[in-house]
């Protein structure tokens, strides 16, 4: 059995009566995530091991109260520290940017990533959460398709502002850095901070210090064109309104997920042929005209 000692799970350590260890996902974060084989369902699932049973109710509450094709789905939970989700193949979207030749993504297949992850962060939002952690790092590109997971510092909308910032700094809203009370926008920011990264392979602001940890609470941020002169001037625009410092300057998602479609000019189309999304300004959601169709989820082999 594991214990607070155990800096690493090898390969067939039991974790419990149910589950064997077969591999790990990240065995060096604070709550590390393993490949186990859960004997009673006969499959392998992916396992966080949180150590705090308040913690790990909490996540797995979130995690159960959604459900999405881009969203990790939660399978239960094993004793006071295993949380149980579908085990998913395929590499981080960070891993599959850095194997590009360029250390970026085409301009289409970006996108596609950028309409799904907007299009699961609507989903959460609708439920009444928000992420606070939306980052590359944070999806996975299962056989092509971005699935988010990692909802471990995800919140209640309406739930009191925690006294202490929490989330990945680069990628962290500048309300959230300064511990100010934060709404959906926050996670636009974090989208936008990720168009950006797959975009250039670069942050769009500095790089943080001891002193100035938080530079997006100060500094604009440096336009993707500076590092990509092939990104699109209005693309550009619609990158840094997601960077806003102002939370209501930033795009509602519905608004965001329509236009980055527009710079979707190679490979198969997001949507059917004679299927368009409209924005339902009213409801601050995307609805459709005509008979839907499942959109295509694929994307090009050289992302994935």
């Amino acid at each position: 059995m594991m214990t607070e000692d155990t800096p690493y799970l090898e390969f067939g350590t039991r974790l419990s009566a149910q589950l064997t260890v077969l591999g790990a996902v990240d065995k060096d974060g604070r709550d590390p995530v393993y490949i186990v084989w859960h004997h009673a369902a006969w499959c392998p699932m992916a396992c966080k091991i949180i150590r705090t049973p308040s913690k790990l109710q909490r996540e797995a509450d979130i995690l159960s109260a959604l459900a999405h094709p881009n969203i990790v789905r939660c399978l239960g939970i094993d004793g006071s520290q295993h949380l149980l989700m579908e085990f998913l193949e395929g590499p981080t979207l960070s891993r599959a940017r850095r194997e590009r030749p360029n250390g970026w993504s085409g301009i289409s297949d970006a996108m596609r990533v950028a309409i799904h992850l907007g299009a699961a962060l609507q989903h959460v939002h609708e439920r009444g959460f928000v992420h606070m952690d939306v980052k590359p790092s944070n999806v996975i590109l299962a056989h092509g398709r971005p699935v988010l997971f990692d909802f471990g510092i995800a919140r209640l909308q309406d739930a009191p502002r925690p006294t202490r910032y929490a989330g990945t700094y680069p990628y962290m809203a500048p309300e959230e850095c300064l511990c100010e009370p934060v709404t959906p926008a926050a996670d636009v920011f974090g989208l936008g901070v990720t168009i950006y990264n797959l975009l250039t392979g670069h942050l769009p602001f500095p790089e943080g210090t001891p002193d100035d940890p938080h530079p997006q609470v100060g500094k604009p941020p440096m336009s993707a064109r500076h590092y990509r002169r092939a990104i699109p001037a209005r693309l550009d625009q619609l990158i840094l309104s997601c960077l806003e410092r102002d939370p209501a300057s930033r795009p509602r998602l519905a608004a965001l997920i329509l236009a980055l479609h527009d710079f979707i000019r190679t490979g198969p189309p997001m949507w059917p042929q004679g299927f368009q999304p409209v924005e339902d300004v009213d409801a601050g959601r995307t609805i459709r005209e005509s008979t839907p169709v499942a959109p295509s989820l694929e994307i090009s082999k050289a992302t994935s």
